[in-house]
């Protein structure tokens, strides 16, 4: 809950300037996240009016809502041009066993400070919100759910589910069909949050190698995953997981009907 400058502004700023300069890729937003709550770090604001200094292209953060009951978190991401806040529950039970806050953060404070910021904020908000089954799936946290929406007035909500290996092996995800009848639920400004083709990158062969680990390094993927983010064939992207496997670099996991491609060893490793 402590809000600093984790990083230098600046050296962020210079990093975007570089990325810029050399990447030629069509980017549809720069979006800040990082390792862990972007609104932490108390220069969120300059940060975003020096990236918007730089480039038209639009600026998204995503955020887990935590700290906008902050008025001076409010004010940092009035000049973003989309906000993706979560909120994967609306009752302090639900809320505790999937998100697992800090003490000192209640469910109250997140869905106040979303109705609050929505009262200032003009632009777009995008409530993103991850469903486990049999944890926030019900009933009648749907239907509280439901009714705190409609405060908040997101212009859209994504729903989704598990996809990625979960931290915890009980976790599960929730069919096709019952997302579907969520969606119904919720009304039409909602969608699901599926698969989708990414930008080709154009790589060369000596890299192909590191990009994937430092992808990896990030987040676990399945191969299809990384076949669409690398702009790669299937057969020859197998080739170089194949290697990075028998070189001890990462390992693969199996959830659910996927195979999930991760870093072995993610505190050895830099690149």
């Amino acid at each position: 809950m402590t809000r600093r400058a984790y990083v230098p502004s600046e050296e962020i700023l210079e990093e975007v300037k570089h990325f810029l300069k050399e990447e030629h890729l069509s980017i549809d937003y720069l979006s800040l996240s990082g390792s862990g709550e972007p609104t932490l770090h108390s220069q969120i604001g300059s940060i975003i009016e020096g990236i918007k200094a730089v480039t038209s292209i639009p600026v998204a953060v995503i955020t887990n809502g935590s700290l906008l009951n902050l008025e001076e978190v409010r004010m940092d991401l009035l000049h973003a041009d989309v906000i993706l806040p979560s909120l994967d529950a609306v009752s302090s039970e639900v809320f505790s066993k999937i998100n697992r806050p800090v003490e000192e953060l209640s469910v109250e404070a997140v869905m106040e400070g979303l109705v609050q910021f929505r009262s200032i904020y003009k632009s777009r908000i995008w409530l993103e919100i991850l469903f486990c089954k049999g944890v926030n799936d019900g009933e009648d946290e749907l239907l509280r759910m439901k009714e705190t929406i409609a405060r908040i007035k997101p212009d859209w909500i994504h729903i989704n589910t598990v996809v990625r290996p979960p931290s915890e092996e009980w976790v599960t995800p929730l069919s096709q069909e019952e997302l579907e009848k969520i969606k119904g639920f919720f009304g039409d400004k909602t969608s699901i949050i599926s698969e989708f083709d990414r930008h080709h990158l154009h790589l060369a062969e000596g890299d192909i190698k590191q990009m994937i680990l430092k992808i990896l390094r990030r987040r676990p993927l399945s191969f299809s995953d990384l076949s669409k983010g690398m702009g790669m064939r299937k057969d020859e992207l197998d080739e170089y997981l194949a290697t990075l496997l028998r070189e001890g670099m990462i390992q693969s996991r199996r959830i659910g009907n996927s195979i999930y491609f991760e870093i072995l060893n993610r505190k050895d490793q830099s690149f």
